[in-house]
């Protein structure tokens, strides 16, 4: 009995036409002739194909956790064979240590019509440590097989040559990363420090921006975990690893409060600190029993930022005799508080203070109630605290008021009978600009003007320009009668078309 074997090669796909039934019938023919001629004991081979053959893309890997998700080595194979059956094949791909004569690999399920495994380093290291115990920092040789299964029953699995190249581990660190100190938004409480977000291209460098207090720092891999941590190195440019606490405890220190960005690597061991120019909070309140809604934390009154520089709130309002201070968040007096440098300073004094949780607790102190002025500067760490005059007379000046731009005979606002913070405009106005002078004859005066250049006619909100500058006007860009009604006090305004 003789044996057929077939292997893939290249079989006619013939055309069935009258000469494709001829050629047909003469090729079965010649088929039968060639079978009978042949020696009963030859075995016959039909050509049908190779087996799967694997290959690497590397022989000698060295991993890297800066690259983590990068590809460290690629397994790559030949499709395998169906035997001329028309079934599927699926591939399955095995990893082992060199000699383990893959008694226990790491399998790896492919699928169909996938021709490649992709390792990454971070992929690749964690097997070595995790699966198999090798020690970080050495070198091991692996080998690898791919096995192709064939949906039918007829098809024998065949199995790849084995591929083996080396592999260096490392030695991970931290793949998270904690900030605590006085400078920090938790402070020292290791329990709750706060986090830093590594980088998705390369988990070994992390970062922080957000508000930073004047204060000391060091960073912690675990919470709740004093060590190991990592310290100020050998300048403020780079961080020493601790693990010890016989070794140099070194903080790195914030000279003053703001927002920063920090960028450090665990592997490179340096460090960045940036100060950005950011406000530290876009959200202020005032509370005490100085103000409207007096100690209540839950509902203090909130301040107005400055939508031209975000380092800025005012409040104005009718303060009564009382204390008050500045908290940085609502619901809280455990939050951290502007505060003056000392308890009860005048009212004079511009300087003020972040206190970290509210204490040594200072506040200001108003003895006669009135309107008053507030304005709280972040940036230079600044506060002033006026009494509120207000101006017995307002000008209207610009080309859309009946009298011009003619600062020595500017068109005069109504003054509110019962109001003396309010003034009233009734009357045309033409296409054109206006603003709202505090004495005539001179553009280098006070005005009252728009946050910004040509606001939409239904922002209520104005501001007070000492001195006119920036330029801000508002515009008109339909003629006709308007009313107008502006409160210096409160600093808002309300133009209808009539």
């Amino acid at each position: 009995m003789k044996n057929i074997y077939t292997t893939l090669g290249f079989i006619p796909n013939w055309k069935i036409d009258k000469g494709g039934i001829f050629i047909t019938l003469l090729i079965s023919i010649l088929f039968s002739f060639f079978l009978l001629s042949c020696d009963e004991n030859e075995d016959i081979v039909i050509e049908m194909g190779k087996p799967v053959e694997l290959s690497a893309s590397a022989t000698e890997v060295q991993l890297n956790q800066k690259f983590a998700t990068s590809t460290s080595v690629e397994l790559s194979w030949t499709p395998g064979s169906n035997e001329g059956t028309g079934a599927s094949i699926s591939y399955t791909v095995q990893l082992d240590m060199e000699g383990n004569n893959f008694t226990e690999p790491k399998t790896y399920e492919m699928g169909k019509t996938v021709f490649s495994k992709k390792y990454s380093n971070a992929e690749l290291n964690k097997i070595l440590l995790n699966d198999w115990s090798v020690a970080a920092g050495t070198s091991v040789m692996l080998e690898s097989r791919v096995i192709a299964v064939t949906s039918s029953d007829f098809v024998v699995p065949d199995t790849s040559n084995f591929v083996a190249f080396s592999v260096m581990s490392y030695e991970p660190v931290s793949s998270t990363l904690y900030m605590l100190g006085d400078a920090t938004p938790n402070g020292w409480d290791n329990t709750i420090a706060t986090p830093l977000e590594s980088n998705t291209d390369n988990p070994t460098t992390f970062t922080y921006e957000g508000n930073l207090k004047a204060g000391e720092l060091k960073f912690i891999t675990q919470l709740g975990e004093w060590l190991p941590s990592y310290q100020k190195g050998e300048d403020e440019q780079h961080i020493l690893l601790r693990t010890d606490d016989s070794q140099p405890d070194e903080k790195f220190a914030i000279a003053e409060s703001g927002v920063y960005r920090i960028t450090l690597n665990l592997l490179d061991l340096d460090i960045s600190f940036e100060k950005l120019d950011q406000s530290p909070y876009n959200e202020l309140w005032i509370v005490g029993d100085a103000t409207p809604n007096g100690w209540n934390i839950d509902s203090p009154n909130q301040m107005v930022q400055d939508p031209t520089d975000s380092f800025i709130f005012t409040y104005n309002e009718y303060l009564n005799v009382g204390e008050f201070k500045f908290p940085t968040s609502s619901g809280d007096w455990g939050a951290d508080f502007y505060m003056p440098l000392t308890n009860y300073p005048d009212l004079s004094e511009t300087t003020v203070q972040l206190v970290s949780g509210g204490d040594p607790d200072y506040k200001w102190q108003i003895t006669e109630a009135g309107p008053y002025k507030i304005q709280l500067n972040l940036r230079d760490m600044s506060i002033s605290i006026k009494a509120f005059e207000p101006y017995a007379m307002i000008w209207m000046v610009g080309d859309a008021s009946p009298a011009g731009w003619d600062i020595d005979n500017p068109t005069e606002l109504v003054p509110d009978a019962s109001d003396p913070n309010v003034f009233t405009y009734t009357g045309a106005l033409t296409v054109g600009e206006f603003k709202f002078p505090t004495s005539t004859g001179d553009w280098g005066t006070d005005f009252f003007m728009p946050v910004e250049n040509y606001p939409n006619l239904t922002d209520t909100r104005m501001k007070f320009i000492p001195g006119g500058s920036p330029d801000t006007k508002w515009k008109i860009t339909t003629a006709g009668n308007y009313s107008i009604t502006i409160n210096q006090f409160y600093e808002t305004i309300s133009i209808i078309k009539n």
